[in-house]
């Protein structure tokens, strides 16, 4: 054992992904309109599901999916019960970071006991697992004992769950004011790009960039082939957005009649710079449900191109990676 991994190694668990991905493919959707109701907005349900997703990954790699007590014999049931706890957990910590963050009181006022019982069923019907519950038995149609398996309970434990929580998920958890990069940059950026003018893009973007495909990989630095690569294939153009408050990057297959969105890029900024570059082409959930609150069509590549289909993609429109960060075998 020399704990080097090789080229050969890193083909081989990138074939492994793609199989899996490919395998729990009818599985994605479900769990990223999951994932969306839970967070209340694209982005964090993407990041949910692609967690969910690596775990289930670990998990599913260790074998025995059928043995006794196999946590993944039922893969949709596994990979909702990853999401749902991975998520409570992030409101757990949200929860404890903002009590650490409170500032104390030191005489505190004494509060009824009655207040406290109505303060403490009010909180419990708003509660992250109350939310799940509704989310899994309403909307996804899991079984009671499903889902008190998936959030640690009883099967009581759940109705109660149902009957104070289901008003909670009428409505997405709105989204608070977007955060991103300056309308100045992303015009910069697009610019650069729409000219295929490589040594502006490749200005624009920090030493450190980094680029990020969700699902895929990426890479990083300025100099790692993702400029030059990008724009030396015709096939996209790209326009400014605004989604949800925050500056985006749409990209549009070109030559079409109305151009279908295919992609939509998040940037970070630093120092006037362009610090990351997040690609969803390979998320085309996320893509879809960005698509529609914008009125745009959308097209989808897929959770990934496979290495058969990777040449035509290169012929036909732009790469979100160079030579060096290609991904497949």
């Amino acid at each position: 054992m020399t704990g080097v991994i090789t080229d050969d190694d890193a083909r081989g668990l990138r074939r492994a992904w793609f199989d899996y991905v490919d395998t729990i493919e009818p599985l994605r959707a479900p769990l990223h309109a999951y994932g969306l109701k839970l967070t209340g907005n694209v982005w964090d349900a993407e990041d949910l599901v692609q967690e969910t997703l690596l775990k289930g990954f670990a998990m599913i790699g260790r074998g025995d999916l059928h043995g006794p007590g196999s946590p993944v014999a039922n893969p949709r049931a596994y990979l909702f019960r990853t999401a749902t706890n991975l998520w409570l957990d992030g409101q757990r910590r949200r929860a404890r970071e903002g009590a650490f963050l409170a500032e104390p009181q030191p005489h505190p006022s004494p509060v009824a006991p009655e207040a406290v019982r109505a303060a403490g069923e009010t909180l419990f019907a708003a509660s992250p697992q109350a939310r799940a519950a509704v989310l899994l038995k309403d909307v996804f149609d899991f079984t009671l004992e499903e889902i008190a398996d998936q959030l640690k309970t009883s099967v009581g434990g759940v109705k109660a769950a149902l009957s104070r929580g289901r008003a909670i998920v009428q409505a997405a958890a709105p989204d608070g004011p977007g955060e991103g990069p300056s309308r100045a940059l992303v015009d910069r950026f697009i610019d650069a790009f729409n000219s295929r003018d490589v040594p502006t893009l490749t200005a624009v973007l920090t030493e450190t960039c980094s680029i990020e495909v969700p699902g895929v990989g990426g890479g990083r630095g300025r100099r790692g082939g993702w400029a030059e690569a990008s724009v030396g294939h015709a096939g996209a153009e790209l326009r400014p957005g605004i989604y949800r408050g925050e500056n985006v990057v749409l990209f549009f297959q070109a030559g079409e009649d109305p151009p279908r969105l295919y992609d939509v890029v998040r940037l970070g900024e630093a120092d006037g710079l362009v610090s990351r570059v997040v690609h969803h082409c390979f998320c085309p959930d996320t893509v879809a449900v960005i698509g529609a609150e914008l009125g745009l069509p959308t097209m989808s590549i897929g959770y990934h191109q496979p290495p058969d289909i990777l040449p035509r993609m290169i012929a036909t429109t732009t790469l979100p990676w160079g030579e060096g960060m290609k991904l497949h075998a």
